[in-house]
Protein backbone atom coordinates (compact mmCIF):
# COMPACT_ATOMS: atom_id res chain seq x y z
CA UNK A 1 0.00 0.00 0.00
CA UNK A 2 1.57 3.40 -1.21
CA UNK A 3 1.69 6.29 0.73
CA UNK A 4 -0.90 8.53 -0.34
CA UNK A 5 0.12 12.72 -0.66
CA UNK A 6 -1.73 15.53 -1.38
CA UNK A 7 -0.19 18.77 -2.88
CA UNK A 8 -0.67 22.33 -2.11
CA UNK A 9 0.87 24.69 -4.88
CA UNK A 10 0.18 23.70 -8.53
CA UNK A 11 3.90 26.32 -9.35
CA UNK A 12 6.88 25.55 -11.03
CA UNK A 13 8.30 23.54 -8.03
CA UNK A 14 5.55 20.88 -8.99
CA UNK A 15 7.53 19.58 -11.26
CA UNK A 16 10.44 18.92 -8.85
CA UNK A 17 8.06 17.49 -5.83
CA UNK A 18 5.76 15.53 -7.98
CA UNK A 19 8.51 13.10 -9.10
CA UNK A 20 10.32 13.23 -6.08
CA UNK A 21 6.95 11.57 -4.58
CA UNK A 22 6.82 9.39 -6.57
CA UNK A 23 10.56 7.98 -7.06
CA UNK A 24 10.09 7.48 -3.17
CA UNK A 25 7.47 5.28 -3.55
CA UNK A 26 4.23 7.58 -3.14
CA UNK A 27 1.19 7.98 -4.60
CA UNK A 28 0.20 11.72 -5.84
CA UNK A 29 -3.13 11.88 -5.70
CA UNK A 30 -4.12 15.79 -4.92
CA UNK A 31 -3.61 18.93 -5.60
CA UNK A 32 -4.65 22.07 -4.68
CA UNK A 33 -4.69 25.58 -5.96
CA UNK A 34 -6.89 28.86 -6.10
CA UNK A 35 -6.05 28.98 -9.83
CA UNK A 36 -8.08 26.95 -11.70
CA UNK A 37 -5.85 27.03 -15.08
CA UNK A 38 -2.97 26.20 -12.56
CA UNK A 39 -4.01 23.09 -10.59
CA UNK A 40 -5.44 21.83 -14.21
CA UNK A 41 -2.19 22.72 -16.33
CA UNK A 42 0.07 20.93 -13.56
CA UNK A 43 -2.46 17.84 -12.65
CA UNK A 44 -3.04 17.47 -16.60
CA UNK A 45 1.17 17.57 -16.85
CA UNK A 46 1.45 15.24 -14.13
CA UNK A 47 -1.33 13.08 -14.07
CA UNK A 48 -2.76 14.08 -11.03
CA UNK A 49 -6.61 13.07 -11.01
CA UNK A 50 -7.74 14.91 -8.29
CA UNK A 51 -8.19 18.71 -8.38
CA UNK A 52 -8.98 21.10 -5.48
CA UNK A 53 -9.63 24.65 -5.21
CA UNK A 54 -7.77 24.79 -1.53
CA UNK A 55 -6.55 23.09 1.55
CA UNK A 56 -9.61 22.82 3.39
CA UNK A 57 -11.72 21.28 0.36
CA UNK A 58 -8.63 19.48 -0.44
CA UNK A 59 -8.94 17.55 2.86
CA UNK A 60 -12.52 17.34 3.46
CA UNK A 61 -13.04 15.21 0.08
CA UNK A 62 -9.76 13.38 0.77
CA UNK A 63 -9.71 12.62 4.05
CA UNK A 64 -7.45 9.70 3.62
CA UNK A 65 -4.58 11.66 2.42
CA UNK A 66 -1.43 10.01 4.28
CA UNK A 67 0.58 13.61 4.25
CA UNK A 68 0.13 16.93 2.20
CA UNK A 69 2.93 18.87 0.77
CA UNK A 70 3.09 22.60 0.81
CA UNK A 71 4.65 23.94 -2.21
CA UNK A 72 3.80 27.14 -2.46
CA UNK A 73 5.52 29.97 -2.14
CA UNK A 74 7.22 30.73 1.66
CA UNK A 75 4.76 33.60 2.72
CA UNK A 76 1.93 31.52 2.26
CA UNK A 77 3.35 28.27 4.41
CA UNK A 78 2.67 29.36 7.70
CA UNK A 79 -1.16 30.28 7.17
CA UNK A 80 -1.86 26.89 5.13
CA UNK A 81 0.07 24.78 7.94
CA UNK A 82 -1.36 26.52 10.87
CA UNK A 83 -5.07 26.00 11.02
CA UNK A 84 -7.14 26.34 13.90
Amino acid sequence: MSVKIGIVGAGGMAKYHVPGFRSGGAEVVALADPSASAREKTAGLHGVPLTYASLDEMLTRHPELDAVSIITPNKFHAPLAIQA
